[in-house]
């Protein structure tokens, strides 16, 4: 027997990890430029429902009574996840102490699917 199956998905996705911004910087006493790098740690996580559509086969084990297998593939899509962190950095000029001030926001965008490969074997009482 050949099927096809769908339906409702859910479970928690996560952003975790780091955001280094680098880019010129402006110096307010002599009107400079500088480079500054800043490195942020981020983390995300929501629970996000989604969609799952797939194929599959049954069938029974020659030789085996009682015995079937399956064989199912799926696609999962649980939606996006996006994580804002917004930067600003203040550093020392590397002559006469003078601030740096420089900054920016900085959006990670991530999508998240997944593909699943499932197999069976059943038994069935009688």
């Amino acid at each position: 027997m050949t099927y096809v199956t769908g339906g409702l998905a859910y479970g928690e996705v996560k952003i975790n990890g780091t955001n280094t911004v680098s880019g010129p910087a402006l110096s307010l006493s002599c009107m400079c430029d500088f480079s500054l790098s800043q490195t942020q740690t981020i983390g995300h996580s929501h629970v996000n429902t989604g969609w799952v559509v797939g194929s599959g086969t049954e069938g029974k084990l020659a030789n085996f009574p009682g015995w079937t297998y399956r064989i199912e593939g799926l696609y999962m899509d649980l939606g996006h996840l996006d994580a804002t962190s917004v930067t600003s950095a203040l550093s020392t000029a590397p002559f006469q102490g003078e601030i740096v001030v420089g900054g920016g926001q900085v959006t990670t965008h991530t999508h998240f699917t997944d593909t699943i490969l499932r197999l069976g074997v059943n038994y069935q009482f009688h």
